[in-house]
This record gives structure tokens, sequence and C-alpha cells, in this order.
């Protein structure tokens, strides 16, 4: 018999009881709840099953949410300048001029970062208005959960502004990029290449600027922090046992972040990252474990033969089709038979399969891949025939998806 509850009802209730289950459990374990002040916890540290409630609760309201403000208000909330306060704090870097346990005067904030006061008071007001700081009493200024995390955590202020410097400008010119160049092949014909006046590609455009590339790296270690992308997906879920005293090669590696973490774990493994020079410039080995680094454009031939495996951890999705294929043909020449190619990546489902939270984080990806690459998140059989294009020797093994991960492992043989 079907249910007379309303929707907005269900999810009511679906918030009510999932959010009890969570609160329950913060208070019988002593842990302190979620919070906007500055002493909030950054992290709850929930159990698998509590926080599939968390999960929900956030779905279920942000449909809640949705439904219950209407059509017109859905779009008339799609505000242009939400980033504005965001590109505002990091470039002042107003997070490290706040005290971290105190507070100051918007007047000695704005002499500090050397601005209007007036200016400065009323785009804090709209980050305060998103939780981004607080104003604890008229005139004064001092951290929230948010914004302290700005403060103490380099990785977080390196995301925001590779976010607010790099792809906000992009997203504004997809659509002239588009107009200019509409067949959507080449990675230096994006809203990237019109935003900064370039011919040349994201990551070379990146390369020429040393802390422009050492942010955006410190950006890409801040993904690792999240629970979709935490390294323990990569390292538990492979048998990497299996290979004994092997030779993994992590190309386009960045920092060394996944290389560390399979090193300390399996330290039987020969892991060397390779990577551009200036973010290898930019990249510390650490004693007592087996990580080298190496200068290498995976575009040109591979030259560490016979590896046992070849690790792409989030490289792909960074390169439309044929720059995938090149980077498959340029390591063949260097691959034994048997040799293993992991991909760690995106698969996309099928529209409307996954949880709308969870499928406007996968969309909002492949656009950012337009943005900046024309590249783009991929199906399975679209990963399968990267392969089969590459050359017909690679054999494609099959993928697994790790509980909790938002990336895949998807692994092929060398044939040849």
């Amino acid at each position: 018999m079907a249910s007379s509850q309303s929707r907005i009802a269900e999810l009511a209730a679906t918030v009510a009881t999932h959010t009890d289950r969570v609160d329950s459990y913060l208070s019988k374990e002593g842990l302190p709840h979620p919070s906007f002040e500055a002493n909030g916890p950054g992290d709850l540290k929930l159990p698998p099953e509590i926080e599939q409630s968390r999960s929900m609760v956030i779905e279920a309201s942000q449909e809640l949410n949705d439904l219950l403000q209407g059509p017109r208000n859905l779009l008339f909330n799609h505000e242009h300048n939400r980033l504005l306060y965001l590109k505002f704090i990091s470039h002042f870097d107003l997070s490290h001029k706040v005290p971290v346990d105190g507070a100051i005067t918007y007047e000695d904030l704005a002499a500090s970062a050397g601005v209007d006061c007036a200016t400065l008071r009323r785009i804090l007001r709209f980050g305060i208005a998103f939780r981004v700081f607080a104003e604890p009493s008229p005139g004064v200024v001092a951290h929230s959960a948010a914004s302290r995390q700005i403060a103490e955590d380099p990785n977080m202020a390196d995301w925001v502004g590779a976010n607010v410097d790099d792809m906000w400008p992009a997203a504004e010119k997809v659509v002239d990029a588009l107009a200019k160049w509409p067949l959507v092949q080449e990675p230096n014909q994006t809203g990237f290449a019109l935003a900064n006046e370039t011919s040349k590609s994201f990551y070379f455009q990146l390369s020429e600027d040393p802390e422009r590339a050492r942010r955006f790296g410190g950006a890409m270690s801040f993904f690792t922090t999240g629970p979709g992308y935490a390294l323990h997906h990569l390292t538990d879920n492979y048998s990497w046992n299996s290979l004994g005293h092997g030779t993994v090669v992590d190309l386009g590696g960045s920092h060394g972040d996944a290389a560390f973490a399979l090193a300390r774990k399996y330290p039987n493994l020969h892991m060397v990252v390779q990577e551009l020079p200036d973010v290898v410039a930019n990249s510390k080995e650490q004693p007592g474990v087996d990580v080298k680094f190496m200068a290498h454009d995976f575009f040109e031939e591979q030259p560490i033969k016979n590896a046992d495996v070849y690790l792409y951890r989030w490289i792909f999705h960074n390169w439309p089709d044929k720059y995938c294929i090149k980077i498959l043909r340029a390591l063949a020449p260097a691959l034994k038979n048997g040799a293993r190619v992991l991909i760690m990546d995106f698969v996309m489902p099928p529209p409307c399969v996954l949880p709308n939270g969870v499928e406007r984080k996968l969309r909002a990806m492949d656009v950012t891949m337009l943005e900046i690459g024309n590249a783009k998140e991929r199906d399975l059989d679209e990963w399968k025939a990267l392969f089969e294009q590459a050359d017909q020797r690679f054999e494609f093994k099959g993928m697994q998806q790790p509980p909790g991960s938002s990336l895949a492992i998807l692994e092929a043989t060398w044939g040849g």
C-alpha cells in the first residue's frame, strides 16, 4: 500500500531519526558535537555505521531544503559572487592576521592588510554569513571553525588559494572557450587558457611558476585528507604484498603522498615518484622510507624499464582521450610481460543512480576537468576503450570500488 506521507514529511523523519543516532553516539562517547565556533571539531571521527547516518542526514536535509525553497529560489540562490570573500581572505592572508584564540577589530585588521576598513568589513560580513569568520561583538572579528581550518592547515589554505585563483577564473571563461574552440580536444583550448591569456596547458602553465605549482600540490594533498580520497583505499585494497621487493612507479605522484603511504605499509617495495621538475624541486625524500623522486614527463618514453607496477592515481582525468592514449603508449616500451598498470580514478556511474549530494560532487569534478584541460571523468566502458585504443597488448582486468572511496582501482596487464 502506498504511503500517504508527503515527501517533505519523509525527509524530515529521516533527518530526525539519523540526527538522533549521531547525537546519541557523540553524547555516549563524550565526544564534541558539531559547532561553528572556532574550537568546534574539525572531524567528528565517526565509525562507519554512524558516518552512514551523518551522510543520510546531509542528503535528506539537502533535498528537503531544495524542495521547500521552490524552483524560483533554487535559481535565485545561485549567487555569482560566493567565492569573492574566499579570494579576499586568501589574497590578504586574513586567516593568519586574526588571532587563533582571540579577536581583532575591523580597523586593526584592515590596517594589517592594507585595505579600506569599510570595504573589508563589507566583504568579511558576507563571509561571516556563510560561517567563515565570526563577529562575536560589534566591530570585532574572530575565527569560526572554518576560518580556523584555513589558518591552521596549510593544505586547506592552498586548496582555497588554488580554487579562487586558478579554478574560479577558468570556470568563468568556459563558455567563451566553447564558442572559440567547439571541438573540445586540446588541453590548451580551455577556460583556463583564456583566463590566463596563455597557449599552454594548465600543468605547463603552473610549472612556470614554482609557488603556484607548490600551492596546487598542497591543494591536491588536501584532498587525501577527505574520507573519500583517503590513501588507505589504495594501500588496503590491492595485493601489494604479492609484489615482494617489487618496484612501483607512481607517475604524476605530486609530492609523494601515495608513495609514502605505500612504502610505510609495505617496506619491501621500491617506490619511485615521477613528476615535472618544478614539482620534484618542491618535494622531499624522507629518511628510512624507500621513496625516490625523478623528474619525468609521462608523455615521453618511460625511462624505468621492467618495473612491476606503474601507478596513475588521479592522473588520467586531467587529460582528453588522445592524450591519455599517448601516456599509455609512452609507457609500453618499458613494460615487461605481466607488468601491471593501475589507475586509481573516478569511474562515473549512470546519471541519477547515486545520492544527489554525491552526484553533484562528481558532476562538479567532471566540469572542473573541462574548465582546465578539456578532460573528463569516464565511465567503465570509456576506461576500457582507452587501453584498447592505446595498444591491443593491454589486457583490461577489471575494476574494484573500495567501500567509502571516491576513486576506483582499475587494472590492466601487459601481454607483450
